[in-house]
């Protein structure tokens, strides 16, 4: 049975495409997933093999623990402009997004404004 090792929704193309470098230089064998036409689907990289998907998740968390130590932490600023970049990049998403937001935001509000 696969193993899912790494999943590629929100990846920027350049770490993807490092994970993918790092699995083929250590000899491990995996096949990616697309999330489809519809995003339903679980995009990711996969293992066949039990032993190579232990060896490829633990080289993956070095990886990634790597990567968190050279990041640096955004601004709110920040995180608003890449939220309109993102539904610009897809508008759907983010307005049913901001209808979720709004109706578990309604429904945690209306109880305690029905007392008033």
């Amino acid at each position: 049975m696969a193993t899912l090792v790494f999943r590629l929704k929100y990846v920027p193309d350049e770490e993807a495409d490092d994970i993918r470098q790092l699995l083929a230089d250590h000899d491990i064998d995996f096949y990616e997933t697309s999330a489809g036409r519809w995003q339903v689907s679980m995009a990711g990289l996969w293992v066949k093999d039990k032993e190579q998907a232990e060896k490829a998740l633990a080289l993956i968390q070095e990886d990634q623990m790597a990567r968190a130590q050279t990041m640096r932490p955004i601004s709110v600023g920040q995180w608003v402009l890449g939220y309109l970049q993102h539904a610009r990049q897809s508008p759907a998403e983010a307005f049913f997004t901001l209808i979720a937001i709004m109706l578990i935001l309604g429904l945690s509000i209306v109880p305690f404004t029905l007392w008033l």
